[in-house]
Order: C-alpha cells, then structure tokens, then sequence
C-alpha cells in the first residue's frame, strides 16, 4: 500500500502535549502495523483572529510542500477533523484525484460546522466528496447522515480508539494513589480535559464545594488539563480557592496520566457535548469506574450501567451522585461485563485493523 498522507489541525508537541494527543496516538499505532504516514500538522494551540490567521497560514504551507515533495507516493489522505483539515483532502482530491477519508471528532461538526452558512458548506461539500467517513460516536455518525445527507453505508463508527498496554488497571489501587501524594483516606474524584465551560468543569467544581461542605473529610478532586481560555480558567481556579482539596494539573505524558487515571476512585467527565469522551474510556481501562453527562457519545458509551449518566448543565444531579458515592464508600455499581465488551471494541488493535482495511479499500 502507497503512504498515508495525515492532515490535521491538532497535533501535540513538547510545549503543548495534549494538543490533538489521540491523532498521534494513532499515528504511532499505525506506524507499528508498518503503515507508512506523511504527517502535515498543526501543533499550535494558540486563539485568537491575528494567531489563528498565521498558524493555519504556515500550516497550509507544510501540507502543500509535503504532498509536493511526496505526490507520487501518496495512495490516500486521511484528514482529522472535518474542517479545516477536511479541506486540504478535498482540494487535493480535486486537483490530483487522490481519494481521502476524514475522521469526523465532534466539534467540528457540532460547533465548528453551526458558526457560519459558509463553514456548514464547506463542511457539507468535504463530507460529501469524502471517499469514506469516520465518525467517533453514533450520534455524532447520525447528525452527519441527518445533517449533511449522507448515507449510511459511507460512514463508520470508530473511536480513537485505547493503547492497553498504557491504561491497564493497577496491582492496587491505593497504593497508586499514595505514591501520586493522593490521601488514600478520601474519596479522590479526577477529570482530565481542556479548562473550558463546554467541559462541564464549572458544575463540577461548583457541586464538589457542595460535597466538601456536607462531608469535609471526605472526598479530593484532581483536574487534569489545558488552558485553553485563560480567563475562564483564571475564574475557575479562584473559584477552587474555598476548598483546600481541589488540585489542578497541568497536561502531562499518556503513561504518567495513566497513573492518574489507575488512582483516582471515579473519573467525572461533565460535558455539554462530546463526540465520544475517550478519556472516559481510558478512565474505565484504569479500573476506575465514570460518572458523566448523558451527551453524545456518552450516552451510547455508559449505556446499560458501564457508568452513570447524568444531565448536562446540572450541579443538583451530578453532586447527588457525588454524594452517592461518599456513602458508597467510594464504590460505584456498575455492569463489568459491559465494560469489558465496551474495552474489546474500543482496542486500538481493533480499531487500526478497521482502519487499515478502509485505508486499502479506498488507495490509490
């Protein structure tokens, strides 16, 4: 099989290393099944108008003199995230009739796609030129078919997918926790995301103060992630000052973050939206059980007791099932043959297989 040529608009770097982590995850994954990859990435993170002008300025650059100097090489380009990235797949397709598939992630079709009619349309004409569709969730899979006119047959459903070798339960739990400086005599609640309110983590903190006032000894929450809005994450860390047990850290290595995960005694992942929620899954190959938003993908992915769900934008029903698990002794009830069904599917071995046979379908 010919080179893949990667587009995509997140990629980490030493600065910045979650930053689009789950594209060079599988990079990597598709690197060791010997899958050779072009890679034409942005690993800059920065916002605003003049920084978002610029980066995707010299971001275009690389990907049109990567695919000059590899054209004949290249059998097929898989673009991560429909628009931007999707763009450059539909041009060159255009230009040199190099088919392309794009992995559809969420925001780019539930926030990037609603922001403007000529976004939607751009999106529209990347999804329907597409030779073939990834979407990371099914309802996220649904909205493109609903949404775009798509049909069925040209789409998939495949996360990310999890490295199993790197987020694998721990020998002991507790012992993990205490070799992180966690006090193993509280409940230790994590959630690991992007400092955003879309993530949820204003209800979070907002209903563990709640928790902290009723049962002061109790619980720790450990919040894992990147300062994407600074004021809004200035906000919530000044309102995290009236507890002493609410610890922010910033983005850290896959097998450091993996300790974090085998430690913790539940993981909570409050969104508003999610295209999947990998990280819950990740949580939930650590041996810690989730408790989060019924929202797209989470709600097929903790469907008949994998986790609890519970409604977005809520403080009264999330601190509820906080509390619930105070009394629980920091144990959740859930349904361990689902997850271990859930885990299987979701295996990055899995899923690169999936993926290299769309790869070959569809190549040059």
């Amino acid at each position: 099989m010919k080179k893949v040529f990667v587009i995509s608009n997140m990629y980490p770097s030493k600065e910045h290393l979650s930053y689009g982590i789950f594209v060079k995850n599988q990079v990597e994954q598709l690197r060791a099944q010997g899958i050779d990859t072009i890679l034409a990435v942005n690993t800059n993170p920065n916002t605003g108008k003049v920084n978002v002008l610029k980066k995707y300025a010299s971001w275009a650059g690389q990907v049109y003199s990567l695919f000059r100097k590899s054209k004949s090489s290249i059998g097929i380009t898989h673009s991560h995230y429909v628009f931007p990235s999707g763009m450059f797949s539909y041009i060159l397709k255009k230009r040199y009739g190099i088919p392309y598939v794009v992995t559809a992630h969420g925001g780019d079709i539930n926030k990037m796609a609603k922001k403007s009619a000529r976004i939607k349309g751009y999106t529209e004409k990347i999804l329907q030129h597409a030779d073939h569709i990834i979407a990371v969730g099914e309802e996220l899979a649904s909205d493109i078919q609903k949404d775009f006119q798509i049909s069925k047959e040209r789409i998939s459903v495949m996360s990310m997918g999890i490295d199993r070798t790197v987020f694998q339960e721990p020998v002991n739990k507790k012992d993990q926790a205490a070799s992180l400086g966690m006090d193993t005599s509280r409940v230790n609640f994590l959630f690991v995301g992007n400092i955003i309110q879309e993530k949820g983590v204003q209800e979070l903190i907002e209903a563990f103060l709640k928790l902290e006032e009723k049962y002061p000894e109790k619980a720790a929450l450990y919040a894992i992630g990147s300062t994407k809005n600074v004021a809004f994450s200035n906000q919530m860390k000044e309102l995290a000052q009236k507890s002493n047990h609410i610890h922010f850290l910033e983005p850290m290595p896959q097998k450091k973050l993996a300790g974090y995960f085998q430690a913790a005694d539940v993981f909570v992942l409050p969104s508003y939206i999610e295209g999947l929620g990998l990280v819950a899954l990740e949580a939930l190959a650590c041996g810690t059980p989730v408790i989060a938003s019924d929202v797209g993908g989470l709600h097929y992915m903790l469907q008949n007791d994998a986790g609890i769900l519970v409604p977005p934008k809520n403080v009264g029903a999330l601190y509820g099932e906080l509390e619930q698990v105070i009394r629980q002794n920091g144990q959740l009830q859930v349904n361990e043959n689902q997850i271990q069904q859930l885990l299987k599917l979701h295996d990055s071995k899995e899923i690169i297989a999936r993926l290299t046979a769309i790869y070959e379908k569809y190549s040059d």
